[in-house]
């Protein structure tokens, strides 16, 4: 509200709470969910009580409906604001030991319940009943209960609601309930700029509070940009910014300008996320590069998710749409999970520019959003780069795949940075070839990986380019042979290793190669199988955790791709060693060893895809 003195809804407030005026009716206030209703009645109601003394407090009593499922949760809230000092623990030990009493002399059950209602005197209350929508009983009991208070005792009762909310089923009871019972409705709703306030007087961090401060006027302007803004989402939003900001380096929480950038994005995406109109698969794949910006002026037909883009980039004009200083992947984590890989958060922020300059990024990362670059600083990120590859200092995939999008878009605006209008897909295989010739590719293994849409934490430019895809798969199937390279040199002393322990067994099974996990990863078949059974069997006793850790290795492989087809052949060869070994044993162990082997390879089975063996 701009003004509390003018509004309509403190207008007729007045009016209803005057003393002179003589009303048996209820006054509702109505507004959306987390429009900030309970805000300005708390505020209208303590600015009226302020001049009072403290005999006369509370001026008023509140309740809230939520949850409630009988007459008397409501009228215990009441009490424990008219008694608080009653409403201790030892208070109401009193209460039962009174409550026994009466019920001695009266013989009457509820004794503690009856003393409660002699002490809640209500004379002279204005009554505040929040939540109407959300009770758990029957609104037509609640609305009876209001009517008894304004019709028989007199009291005035301001209800909040969202009407939108009403179920369906008990819509007719109270449409025709609150025509008795409810004078006059409006909506209403708190002002913006009041509630950001109070939000912000709750922030414990001093970056925070003063950037949120700082920048309150754009803020308030994407905050009231959404179709639905909502100060409970408000408030969530700023608590994860706080506790983000908090927690990564801090060297964002030193940069003003990125740290706008952040709470600008953030509060946009998440209030539509919170509203549900940004969905978690939707946000990860937010277009964030110059390349994706342009496409939105172009013709062409644009997907789904371009759309979305459109329709927020159009909605919020405050935010800087490329380049967010926390990638999508950690903001839907942060969102939807309440996750925070500070770890992977910091790297990103040890490469953006608007966070620690562009003397510390690679010029790769410089061109990666060139829009926003002078162009002397253009030029010198691009002689940089040139005489990078040059050199084939750019060894890792995803850059290399960055830089082959960052030149097909560059080509599209006239400038070729590969030299004049040579074949990019010709280019950057002999690039690719000459690394892996040298042994200086480096093989995907997870860490900072990358897939056909980004890598690093960064979507790529052109992604969508046939060009590009290309590229990309060469790209691939490169790094994948390095690593098959890396996995036969690691198979030769793999076994020695499981031969330390239990404790290597888990590599069988966990993934991240650049652990020493192996999940996924083929390269057991370059191992020798003879040592593998010598770890299996040994004395003529099964090594059951070892056999269960290479179950698990294989457990749904079939149906998640085969990614480790290459083993199956391997596979196939250990258990007729193993069984051979079995077999030349002597009694009793040489069944008890065949039934074992056949137990677990039944289990490898299920996971590779065999046929089921015949009973």
């Amino acid at each position: 509200m701009a003004s509390s003195q003018s509004n309509e809804a403190t207008k007729l407030l007045d009016y209803y709470l005057d003393d002179s005026v003589d009303t048996e009716y209820a006054i509702m206030l109505s507004a959306p969910w987390g429009a900030g209703k309970t805000h300005f009645i708390r505020k209208y109601l303590d600015h009226r009580s302020a001049s009072l003394t403290e005999e006369k407090a509370p001026y008023y009593l509140y309740a809230s409906l939520f949850g409630v499922t009988a007459i008397s949760a409501i009228k215990d809230q009441f009490f424990a604001q008219i008694h608080p000092q009653l409403n201790s623990k030892g208070f109401q030990l009193f209460g039962n030991m009174a409550s026994g009493v009466l019920e001695k002399f009266s013989g009457a059950k509820g004794g503690a319940q009856a003393l409660k209602e002699l002490l809640l005197n209500l004379d002279g209350k204005i009554l505040v009943i929040d939540d109407l929508e959300r009770c758990s009983m029957k609104i037509s009991d609640v609305m009876g209960f209001i009517n008894t208070l304004v019709e028989h005792e007199k009291l005035k009762v301001i209800i909040l609601a969202n009407e939108s909310e009403i179920p369906k089923a008990q819509r007719e009871d109270y449409d025709r309930q609150k025509e008795k019972l409810v004078g006059k409705t409006i909506e209403v709703k708190a002002d913006p700029a009041e509630v950001l306030d109070k939000l912000t007087s709750d922030l414990k961090s001093g970056a925070v509070k003063e950037i949120v401060s700082a920048e309150k006027m754009a803020l308030l302007a994407t905050f009231n940009a959404s179709k639905k803004p909502n100060y409970r989402n408000l408030r969530a939003v700023l608590a994860d910014f706080e506790r983000l900001v908090g927690v990564v380096d801090k060297r964002l929480s030193e940069a003003p300008d990125a740290l706008k950038q952040l709470l600008l994005y953030m509060i946009a995406t998440g209030c539509e996320a919170r509203s549900a109109d940004l969905s978690e698969a939707m946000l990860r794949q937010l277009p964030t590069t110059a390349f994706s910006v342009g496409r939105l002026f172009s013709k062409s037909e644009k997907t789904p998710t371009e759309q979305a883009f459109e329709m927020l980039n159009n909605r919020y004009p405050e935010v800087r749409w490329t380049d967010p200083i926390v990638s999508l992947k950690h903001l839907a984590d942060l969102f939807f999970s309440g996750k925070i890989d500070v770890d992977a958060i910091n790297d990103e922020l040890a490469r953006h520019p608007d966070v620690v300059g562009h003397a510390h990024i690679p010029a790769w990362r410089l061109l990666w959003d060139w829009s926003r670059m002078s162009k002397s600083e253009y030029e010198k990120a691009k002689t940089e780069l040139l005489s990078e590859l040059a050199d084939e200092k750019l060894t890792h995939p995803g850059v290399i795949l960055h830089v082959a999008g960052i030149a097909i878009t560059l080509g599209g605006y006239g400038d070729h940075l590969i030299g004049g209008e040579r074949d990019l897909l010709k280019y950057f295989t002999e690039y690719v070839f000459r690394l892996v010739d040298a042994g200086t590719l480096i093989p995907n293994k997870g860490v900072y990986g990358f897939d056909s849409m980004s890598a690093v934490g960064l979507g790529y430019s052109s992604y969508t380019n046939p060009e590009f895809t290309s590229i990309y798969t060469m790209v691939k199937d490169a790094s994948a042979e390095v690593l098959r390279r890396q996995l036969k040199v690691k198979a030769h002393n793999y076994v020695a290793r499981l031969a330390t322990g239990p404790d290597s067994y888990s590599s069988l099974y966990e993934h991240g190669i650049e652990d020493e996990n192996y999940a996924g990863a083929p390269f057991l078949h370059h191992t020798n199988v003879e040592d593998l059974a010598a770890l299996l069997i040994a004395d003529s006793r099964t090594n059951d955790q070892l056999f269960a850790s290479l179950a698990k290795r294989y457990e749904h492989n079939f149906q998640i791709g085969q990614s480790l087809k290459a083993e199956y052949e391997w596979v196939e060869n250990l258990k007729t060693h193993l069984l051979a070994m079995a077999d030349a044993d002597t009694a009793p162990f040489a069944k008890m060893l065949r039934d074992r082997v056949n137990y677990y390879f039944e289990k490898i089975g299920e996971g590779i895809g065999w046929p089921a063996p015949v009973s």
